[in-house]
């Protein structure tokens, strides 16, 4: 399957195998941690890492839009890695010139602190933004009395019996579901086999519910 539907709090969420989260109810696709420019930061530090990702990456969510039909964007968090070259800046004005029908909106994160949100033609949205019965964060932490936290920041992964490396994941917890990272190169928090999850491989979705899942 690549697409798996849950209902939290009386709404229902769907999990997509492109590693993002969609919202019926509010035509909203969210994902986290994108991480726009970490390869030219990287190659400009000297470290020879392949380039062509943020491209990808701006791909992979053009497919998502299109699949999902969603009229708003959230961003929850680490929308950049650092302050963007030209290349990063032009591709990505680029996709959002193609989208210019779709808000996209930010929750600024950690590696935000170059975001200039009116530059890059997004809402700027605050850490903690309530919608419906859920929270919306970059990382995560309380949501409040009957409040359902989602967010990014960790970059879930796991491993598969069968298949080789990690691969990200949705991370259910108590009263948080924490969304895998988007950018395809990020590192990871290996998570254990008595968590609850929902892995991202191959286009594919692999729901893992152990007696301990909460």
């Amino acid at each position: 399957m690549d697409a798996l539907d849950v209902h939290v709090e009386g709404e229902r969420l769907r999990l997509l195998a492109g590693r993002a989260l969609f919202w019926p109810a509010r035509s909203r696709l969210m994902l986290a941690d994108l991480h726009l420019g970490k390869g030219d930061i990287l190659r400009a530090a000297g470290i020879p890492v392949p380039s062509g990702g943020t491209r990808a990456d701006l791909a992979r969510l053009d497919a998502l839009l299109a699949a999902t039909g969603a009229r708003e964007l959230w961003i929850l968090g680490d929308f950049l890695h650092g302050r963007r070259g030209a290349r990063v800046d032009a591709a990505w004005r680029a996709w959002r010139h193609a989208h210019a029908d779709c808000a996209v909106a930010v929750i600024a994160g950690n590696h935000d602190r170059a975001l200039d949100a009116a530059a890059a033609g997004v809402d700027a949205l605050a850490d903690a933004t309530v919608d419906g019965p859920f929270v919306f964060r970059h990382a995560p932490a309380a949501g409040g009395p009957g409040r359902f936290v989602v967010c990014g920041h960790v970059h879930p992964v796991v491993r598969l019996p069968g298949l080789p490396g990690r691969h990200p994941a949705f991370w259910r917890r108590s009263g948080v579901l924490v969304l895998p990272a988007f950018s395809a190169f990020t590192g990871g928090h290996l998570l254990p086999p008595r968590e609850c999850w929902v892995a991202c491989t191959g286009g594919m979705l692999v729901d893992h519910r152990p007696s301990t899942c909460a």
